[in-house]
């Protein structure tokens, strides 16, 4: 492999240790395959982060279960228009308030209340859901909550200046953060990480640039539109790809 590439490829790499074999405990489906039925109750011991010891050693001022509610609150008064103090409702956004997408930011609040300005997705997805799930409190960031949503809907409104186009959209599994401070405000909001790129129909995209690609209305620069490899990257794998394809020397 070229030493490069392998740079690129080291993350696939586990330690070179086995991990202790233990007993199944637990029946297994009947459809499972019986040598792998026979692996159930094996677990990486080797790296496997204690959660729960974490979460008591990095303790933070506000629990767990009251972080998630804090959460779910903050969502709910985005969703309702209120999260910034307008329409009587609790003003949200901390003084350091940072908002933080894969391509999009940072932004202060001002920013951050503006962006949502410019595009009005209730109108253009009035059907959206977002299906969250997936919610927890991160054992490292003890103050910050992750989640996970799933947009699914149609294009039944005008967008962007343009006529609806009654496409469905599926979007990837995106990650999504709240991080508070200990007043239980939001110092930092990340939203658009895609788990899968192989998912759903926004080509692989997070956040508004993969609704507005899933209903062909993609806006007009790279960043926007579904990843393609640089011309150096594609040469780079095509000739890792030659090399590992070569006979071995040594047969």
């Amino acid at each position: 492999m070229l030493p490069l590439l392998s740079i690129v490829h080291a993350y696939t790499l586990a330690p070179r240790c086995a991990a202790p074999r233990m007993v199944a405990t637990t029946a297994s489906s009947p459809t499972l395959r019986p040598d792998i039925a026979a692996e159930l109750g094996n677990e990486p011991t080797v790296g496997m982060a204690d959660e729960a010891a974490l979460l008591v050693a990095n303790a933070f001022v506000i629990p767990p279960d009251e972080l998630i509610a804090l959460a779910k609150a903050f969502t709910a008064a985005q969703l309702a228009g209120t999260a910034d103090g307008s329409n009587g409702g609790a003003d949200w956004f901390a003084p350091e308030f940072r908002f933080v997408a894969p391509v999009v930011g940072p932004f202060d609040k001002s920013e951050f209340v503006d962006s949502l300005k410019s595009f009005d997705l209730k109108t253009a997805f009035p059907s959206m859901s977002s299906n969250y799930h997936h919610w927890r409190v991160c054992p490292f960031e003890p103050n910050r909550v992750w989640y996970s949503v799933k947009y699914i809907g149609s294009n039944d409104g005008p967008v962007l200046g343009q006529a609806a186009t009654f496409k469905k959209v599926e979007s990837p599994v995106q990650a999504h953060s709240i991080t508070f401070n200990e007043r239980g405000e939001v110092a930092k909001f990340t939203i658009g990480y895609v788990l899968d790129k192989e998912t759903g129909n926004t080509g692989g995209l997070g956040g508004v640039f993969g609704l507005f690609y899933a209903i062909g209305y993609a806006l007009p620069f790279p960043e926007a539109q579904p990843y393609s490899p640089s011309p150096l990257y594609g040469a780079l794998m095509g000739a890792n790809r030659f090399i590992q394809d070569q006979p071995s020397a040594a047969g």
